[in-house]
């Protein structure tokens, strides 16, 4: 059965930027995507991860987060970082957060009372944050500033993007947001499956679907720090993880197949933190990234 799609698109997008006078795409290997480079024991590393802090989302209901474990009306805040990751001379973001546009906004966006109002300052705005740490330069709250980065293409899963553009334009953010979210026109390379970034296993896509169609989470490889996992949508709250909760479980259906979808994704990931001994960074989870460290500091 068709999934439906709601109002945004690619859950996991890793936008792949290049630095100003370095115009050359990373380009997807013709064959074996891994090689011999998918072990610890050979793969290389990236040279600093930053962690972006791209503002809170305030919803006056955790239940769909929380899967009615707490009672109708508590409210919850979810972060929606973004990830900036050096390789050499090549910078790669994984999830580029909510819209700028966001933070001309005195109130925010969105609301409170059935979904989400994302609030963000002129400090927590991508640009602000990429000159920190010396850059000019599909679910919205991962994928709104793609505009941002013209000479990039954006890494994303096949199905996601298919889905993304089966209407034939560009998706738009939530209701009344300017703009697209993802225009149609940016280059993108499309993957079906696990993907090898940099072709020396230091950053590492993996497919793991569950939240929508063509979800993917990202693993670093840092030469100090070790393995770290980002969840992208994968998984929303680290309590969700821990107990295998699937959120919003009232709306899962045959349509949307979270059912069976969602703990597919939850064991993939599982998985990968067991095998790569990796941090698993929760995405939305507040709690999970309060002690860590924010641009301009970085991790290696």
């Amino acid at each position: 059965m068709k999934r439906v799609w709601q109002s945004a698109i690619a859950v996991v997008v890793t936008l792949v930027a290049t630095a100003p006078c370095l115009m050359t795409p990373v380009l997807a290997q013709a064959n074996d995507p891994f090689k011999t480079k998918d072990t610890p024991e050979t793969a290389g590393f990236v040279d600093r991860l930053y962690i972006l802090d791209g503002g809170i989302g305030r919803s006056g209901s955790a239940t769909a987060w929380e899967n009615m474990l707490v009672p109708p009306g508590t409210p919850i805040d979810i972060s929606a970082y973004a990830h900036v990751i050096k390789h050499g001379d090549t910078w790669m973001m994984f999830d580029t957060s909510t819209s700028d546009i966001i933070a001309t906004m005195p109130n925010g966006f969105g609301t409170t009372a059935k979904g989400i109002r994302w609030i963000k300052t002129p400090a927590q705005t991508m640009t602000a944050q990429l000159k920190l740490i010396g850059i000019s330069h599909n679910h919205p709250d991962h994928t709104g500033n793609v505009s941002l980065f013209n000479n990039s293409t954006v890494l994303i899963q096949r199905l996601e993007y298919e889905q993304a553009m089966e209407k034939g334009g560009s998706p738009k953010g939530p209701p009344n947001m300017p703009g697209d979210v993802f225009e149609r026109s940016h280059p993108v390379s499309l993957l079906d499956g696990d993907y090898d970034v940099f072709g020396d296993g230091s950053v590492l896509l993996f497919y793991v679907g569950g939240h929508t169609l063509g979800s993917q989470v990202c693993l670093v490889h840092l030469k100090n720090t070790g393995y770290v996992l980002l969840s992208g949508d994968a998984v929303h709250l680290r309590s969700n993880f821990d107990t295998r909760r699937i959120p919003r479980i009232e709306g899962a259906n045959d349509e949307n197949h979270w059912l069976w979808s969602v703990p597919l994704a939850y064991e993939r990931v599982a998985a990968l933190v067991q095998y790569y001994h990796a941090q698993l960074w929760v995405h939305h989870d507040m709690e999970d990234y309060k002690d860590r460290k924010f641009a301009p500091a970085y991790y290696e």
